[in-house]
């Protein structure tokens, strides 16, 4: 089948494949680590509950790229979760149809949906929520090289959870920050921030972010050293 298909579209569609394979694998891995209120990744799906059925039914509507169909279950899970005054899932769902339509070239509505998110964890008042959902919106405009917006949209992100206590998310947003400021060439400012990345791992017990940014600062540091030589 592979063979068959051009090249952007083979592309496309082991893109596809690792996302949706890890729409899946990182339910285990929420499972093990987080508790719901401070949820970084989807819930693990209960396949008795209707909106879980939903939202594992619009992961593999987005596999076989169903786009609309995956975004129609998205939106009736919301609806349910909001029924049961679940509002911190529903807000997150806001957050997977914004992917599901920067995924499949709709840009518009993509923005919009992550934009939404953001309203919806301000109405919550939930500092990581939101955060989340302002690095979603940055890293939108780094793939659009929109790289002033995305600084813009970094530094609310950085500015809504520095009070936050140590969180997955917190060290997500000091990542991605480390990789807007590297494309950039902002080298010291990337350090720092894949420092505090780090820092905020190494506090929540993630062994794995931990691992995978260090070989990073230490190239940064090197680089610095050599510059200043």
């Amino acid at each position: 089948m592979l063979q068959k298909l051009k090249p952007k579209a083979k592309i496309a569609f082991i893109v596809g494949l690792i996302i949706a394979f890890g729409l899946f694998f990182r339910v285990g891995l929420d499972k093990f680590f987080y508790e719901e209120s401070d949820r970084a990744i989807t819930p693990p799906i209960d396949a008795k509950d209707e909106a879980d059925r939903l939202i594992q039914t619009a992961s593999q509507n987005f596999f076989y790229h169903e786009f609309d169909q995956a975004v129609e279950n998205y939106k009736k899970a919301i609806v349910l979760f909001e029924r049961r005054k679940t509002f911190k899932r529903a807000a997150r769902m806001y957050e997977s149809i914004g992917d599901i339509y920067k995924f499949s070239g709709n840009s518009k509505e993509a923005k919009s949906a992550y934009l939404f998110a953001v309203e919806y964890q301000q109405k919550l008042q939930d500092k990581i929520g939101k955060g989340r959902a302002m690095k979603k919106i940055a890293e939108f405009h780094m793939d659009y090289s929109e790289l002033d917006k995305a600084g813009e949209w970094f530094g609310k992100a950085i500015i809504e959870v520095k009070d936050a206590k140590p969180h997955i998310v917190k060290a997500k947003i000091f990542e991605t920050q480390g990789h807007y400021f590297l494309k950039i060439e902002q080298i010291s400012k990337a350090l720092e921030s894949f420092q505090q990345a780090k820092v905020t791992f190494d506090k929540i017990g993630y062994p794995l972010g931990y691992d995978n940014i260090s070989p990073m600062i230490q190239k940064l540091k090197r680089q610095l050293k050599n510059n200043t030589t």
